[in-house]
């Protein structure tokens, strides 16, 4: 083949793949700048400052600088100096999610500052225009809560990960695990400083499958928020120092939140925990005496005096820890 002829196809190559760049370079800028322009159109504040694409010749990265977004309706504002969304141009439903060490979350009860060393996140997208969510994983390093409601939080890693349920439409696999994590508030730093419980929480973890009244799509964000019908703990574990607590079991949400079902409670040291809960003085001993007798004669009736495996059971709106009532039964909601 001629030289002649090699060069005449790499040029009509160079030229057409970076007219396939530019046309989804164009159309990743327009689809952006529409979906902002529709929220405003649908009473949200949508501001920016500035979007640029950006990648040739393989990627399409997307920065939007100086973002205010907002949900009048809900109560909710969303500020950040940039967030990106970044990808492949081949690959347009898997986008790497990218946003600032520092930033802001508005809802109608608190304002909480948000900062990190790394703030990432995967998301791939079932083929369509829902944008109907397929798997997701954030990754949080160094994160901080900070809330004017006199609350903060921080944790050395925080992963979240969510894929479908096989073999069960409609559910998500949620994993999440956290790692030192150190709450603060004013009962922890009394607990923390009287040497009853360490201040980092070494371990939390997650795995549950959850069953949505609706699918995770773009409506999600645009209007209200998938809730959650069905939840199912396959295993929630925490330690924090000596204490160790793990929760399986099943539980059903009604239309308002509140949660049913039961699930099983067990400690390895429970009785530390007890005391810890008595030491704090959030409930009286008057209260602690009897919890302690009948959490006694539960883990002698197990057959094993250090370890507590107790169900706790929610029902007709009450929550019931073995045959020691609680009070109302917990309401989740996803705002």
């Amino acid at each position: 083949m001629r030289p002649s002829r090699i060069l005449w196809m790499v040029a009509i190559f160079a030229v057409g793949w970076s007219a396939w760049w530019g046309w989804g370079a164009w159309q990743a800028k327009h689809g952006l700048e529409s979906w902002l322009e529709a929220r405003r159109e649908a009473g949200w504040q949508a501001e920016w400052d500035a979007l640029e694409i950006r990648g040739f010749p393989t990627r399409i990265d997307r920065t939007l600088t100086g973002v205010t977004l907002a949900n009048t309706e809900a109560g909710w504002v969303w500020t950040a100096p940039f967030v990106q969304i970044l990808g492949l141009n081949y690959q347009k439903d898997h986008v790497i999610l990218v946003w600032p060490d520092a930033m802001e979350i508005q809802t109608p009860y608190q304002r909480v500052a948000i900062r990190g060393d790394a703030l990432r996140g995967s998301v791939t997208f079932l083929p369509g225009p829902a944008r109907e969510l397929a798997e997701a994983t954030l990754v949080f390093e160094g994160l901080e809560l900070v809330s004017d409601a006199g609350w903060t939080s921080s944790s050395d890693e925080m992963r979240l990960a969510s894929r479908p349920t096989e073999a069960r439409p409609g559910r998500r696999d949620i994993g999440l695990e956290i790692l030192g994590l150190k709450p603060r508030s004013a009962l922890i730093e009394r607990l923390s400083g009287a040497g009853l419980v360490p201040a980092e929480v070494e371990t939390l973890r997650a795995d549950l499958s959850v069953g949505f009244d609706r699918p995770w799509d773009r409506l999600a964000l645009e209007t209200t928020r998938p809730q959650p019908r069905e939840i199912e703990i396959r295993e929630i574990a925490v330690k924090w120092g000596e204490l160790e607590l793990r929760v399986a079991g099943d539980l059903e949400l009604d239309a308002a939140g509140v949660v049913s079902g039961e699930v099983m409670v067990k400690s390895t040291n429970w009785r530390d925990m007890l005391e810890l809960v008595r030491r704090s003085g959030v409930v009286p001993d008057s209260l602690i005496d009897p919890v302690l007798s009948g959490l006694e004669l539960l883990s002698g009736l197990a057959g094993r005096s250090d370890t507590l495996d107790i169900p706790l059971s929610f029902s007709n709106g009450r929550t019931r820890l073995g045959p020691v009532p609680l009070g109302p039964a917990p309401v989740i909601r996803i705002p």
